[in-house]
């Protein structure tokens, strides 16, 4: 099974990688708040027909659900949003590295918020990582000038992913994955409901999505990015190791560069290269020692 399991994995970085620049050509015609709505919305749809197929969503105490829902409004609500708004003024190729520093945010979230101990080469595999990070942002972005705000509107939403993650790590009980995404996913649908109909914005969110081609692509992208990049994840999970699927994660920005290339006809320059690769091998640095 072990060979199933590199395929989905990889085939899951993929995903992710399809679904971001995908968004970021939806992205120019839809308002990024829309987008976290009406993503979340479907993705919603289809774990609940995902939940019908394998299983019940489990009954969980009220102070998890409390907690799930408040993880669910910041990294989803919150963190979307940002994310989809940074997405259009940094680019698919800058975003995807840009939020491997997620990695570096939760680790040292783990250690000031839950006392994990750090080690060197964790030290050494985030200098390395931002390093690569630096040189991609590095410099006049051609198609995408509003470089100071994206950085900043991207690492406020890493903030908010991190910080969602952890939180889970607060709940009473060990929770499965399935329920906690289910719990997390329907706290950020509503709050996006709720600002969208107090603010009478959601005629603007979904009039794009008016057009059957918006719509179609639109659907599409959710589709891949929850069965592809959701489920496949897991699926790799269960058949190889947590570390080496967590390696083969960082394959996604080698996709990105080439699905921007071939999708949204983006140049791409050698500093975007030479800075890919060396992210990628802080990463991996960091992801050995996990």
């Amino acid at each position: 099974m072990e060979i199933t399991g590199i395929i989905a994995a990889l085939t899951s970085a993929a995903s992710w990688a399809f679904g971001t620049v995908v968004f970021e050509r939806i992205g120019r015609v839809m308002p990024y708040a829309g987008i976290t709505f009406m993503k979340s919305l479907l993705s919603l749809i289809l774990m609940l027909l995902f939940v019908m197929i394998v299983g019940n969503i489990k009954t969980i105490s009220t102070h998890d659900v409390i907690i799930l829902t408040i993880s669910g409004i910041i990294g989803i609500a919150i963190g979307d949003t940002l994310f989809f708004k940074s997405l259009q003024d940094l680019g698919a190729k800058v975003q995807v590295l840009y939020f491997m520093l997620g990695q570096v945010v939760t680790m040292l979230l783990s250690f000031m918020l839950l006392g994990d101990v750090l080690s060197v080469k964790e030290y050494i595999g985030a200098v390395v990582l931002l390093l690569g990070i630096v040189i991609v942002t590095w410099g006049k972005q051609e198609n995408h000038p509003n470089k100071i705000r994206g950085i900043i509107g991207g690492f406020i939403s890493i903030l908010c992913f991190s910080l969602s993650t952890i939180m889970i790590k607060y709940t009473e009980e060990q929770i499965d994955v399935v329920s906690a995404s289910f719990y997390r996913m329907l706290a950020g649908t509503i709050i996006m409901m709720v600002i969208g109909t107090t603010t009478h914005s959601i005629k603007t969110w979904i009039e794009p999505l008016m057009s059957m081609r918006i719509f179609t692509l639109f659907l599409i992208n959710v589709f891949v990015i929850t069965v592809g990049g959701f489920i496949l994840s897991m699926y790799a999970i269960k058949n190889i190791s947590v570390s080496l699927a967590s390696i083969l994660s960082t394959t996604e920005p080698v996709f990105v560069i080439i699905l921007a290339f071939t999708i949204n006809h983006e140049r791409i320059s050698r500093r975007e290269i030479l800075g890919t690769i060396i992210t990628i091998v802080g990463l991996l640095i960091i992801l050995q020692h996990e």
